[in-house]
Formats: C-alpha cells, sequence, structure tokens
C-alpha cells in the first residue's frame, strides 16, 4: 500500500503520496486538493485506493509521451508552486495549446530538438501540421511556449529522471523580423541596450561636469547626432557617449572647433 500525506500551502491542502518508478525507485507524486483538510484527505485515499492499487499506478519511463509529461509537471510542481494564479493560469493554457499538436503524442524518449524547433517556429512563424493551425504569434505569447517546454523537461531530467538530458536548452527562439528597424541610441560598447535609468543617471553626472550642458537630459538623446542650444548660445553636437556604470564620457564638437573630450 502507498504511504500518504497532506499539508497546506496559503489558503489550499495538497496530497502526496509515493509510487514506484520503472526503475523500482519510489517517487513522490503531489497533486492540488481543495481549501479543505477532509476533502484533500479523502482525494488522497481515492488515489493510493484506486489509481495506485486498482489501476497499478506505475509510472513506465518507456512509455510516458509529452503530453502525460506536461499534465505531471502542472500537478506535481506548477499548481503546488510559488508563481501567481495569473502565471499558473497562463502555462496551463500554454500546455492545453501544446498538448493539441502532434508531437504531444510521442513519446517521451523519442521527442528530439527537431520535433521542438518545429513546434516553436510554427507558433512564431505561423503553419499548419496535421489537425495544427497556427497564425504566428507574438514574441512574448510564444516565450510562454518555450518557459514551459523548458521547465517539463527539466522536471523530467530531474527529479523525475524520465530522460537524461533537456533537448529544449538547444531550441533557437526564431521570430519574423519587424517591417520597421529600430534603432538605438543609447548602447554599450559591446552592443546592448542602456537602460533610461542609467542613461539618465549618466545625463546628471555630465551635466555637472560640464558647464555648457546645463539642463542636459536623457530625451536630449533622442537621435544619433544631437545638436544642443547651451546657455552660451553656442551649438555642440555631441558625437558619441559612452557609458562605464553611471560615470560618461562625452565625445563634443562645438562649432567652428574640432572634437574634444569632456
Amino acid at each position: 500500500m502507498a504511504k500518504g500525506s497532506v499539508r497546506k500551502k496559503g489558503k489550499k491542502w495538497y496530497y502526496r503520496f509515493y509510487v514506484e518508478d520503472a526503475s523500482g525507485n519510489l517517487v513522490q507524486k503531489e497533486c492540488a486538493g481543495t481549501e479543505n483538510k477532509s476533502e484533500t484527505e479523502k482525494l488522497l485515499r481515492q488515489a493510493m485506493v484506486e489509481d495506485y492499487e486498482s489501476k497499478k499506478f506505475i509510472a513506465k519511463a518507456d512509455n510516458i509521451t509529452l503530453g502525460q509529461l506536461l499534465d505531471t509537471w502542472a500537478e506535481e510542481e506548477l499548481k503546488t508552486g510559488t508563481l501567481s494564479n495569473g502565471t499558473v493560469g497562463t502555462y496551463l493554457q500554454a500546455i492545453n495549446r501544446i498538448k493539441n499538436h502532434p508531437v504531444s503524442r510521442r513519446k517521451l524518449k523519442t521527442v528530439t530538438l527537431g520535433h521542438l524547433q518545429q513546434f516553436m517556429d510554427i507558433m512564431s512563424f505561423g503553419g499548419t501540421i496535421e489537425d495544427f493551425v497556427s497564425k504566428g504569434y507574438s514574441k512574448d505569447y510564444v516565450r510562454t511556449f518555450s518557459a514551459v517546454l523548458q521547465q517539463s523537461f527539466r522536471f523530467a531530467v530531474f527529479p523525475k529522471q524520465y530522460i537524461t538530458f533537456n533537448p529544449m536548452q538547444y531550441v533557437v527562439m526564431r521570430h519574423k523580423k519587424d517591417d520597421m528597424e529600430i534603432s538605438f541610441v543609447c548602447l554599450r560598447e559591446d552592443g546592448c541596450l542602456e537602460l533610461p535609468a542609467t542613461v539618465e543617471t549618466a545625463c546628471r553626472t555630465a551635466a555637472r561636469k560640464v558647464p555648457e550642458l546645463e539642463g542636459f537630459h536623457f530625451h536630449t538623446l533622442r537621435h544619433p547626432y544631437v545638436k544642443l542650444k547651451t546657455k552660451n548660445n553656442c551649438k555642440t553636437t555631441i558625437t558619441s557617449m559612452r557609458f562605464h556604470a553611471c560615470n560618461c564620457c562625452l565625445y563634443i564638437r562645438e562649432k567652428g572647433s574640432k572634437q574634444k573630450q569632456h
């Protein structure tokens, strides 16, 4: 007979018991119950007696499908974790969507990088596979599916040990190119975007160091080459601005003079 127990997390009770996996090891299975302890204990008894004893509820690593893995991850980790209700609901919707795709019916051990890449691509670019239709979705929406698959495959590697590695770690997120190319003014030397808050701090530092830049602020940098009207009514052009933490280095060319550093 399986051993089980109940415990409370927040307002809700959860029940858990142990089953034997394909290797003969005991594996804990935890499921969400209700807000009532007695009702949750009843669900525990039902799970142990009906599922474990009658149906011989044993995890078969060789036979489990991707869809079954997603359900197991949702019950044992997603619903019992610390994510907000909104995030949990979003992930559950993503799981239902994935389970409509043919890849969800494949045995877990036969799911390859190619299968997962194909799924992520069709979510990004759109297309049809059997009865599964995608119109192509936004980056944020597609990232939800990536997060669900990443976490469920990680769960399959450990603690479940259904597989030995996570193929999702090799999947590349590809998206449609936007019709409009966006060029950011404030970039680090490595090409990464510099956040507005950091730039604003650097601008204030620049204004203190260079008298001619009184009133200089972040929105002055809306164009790659910015002409400023200083308090002395002389036109200056910032040709580049480099950031090191909150310190800044400006290269300024005043009208009729050579470029100089501040």
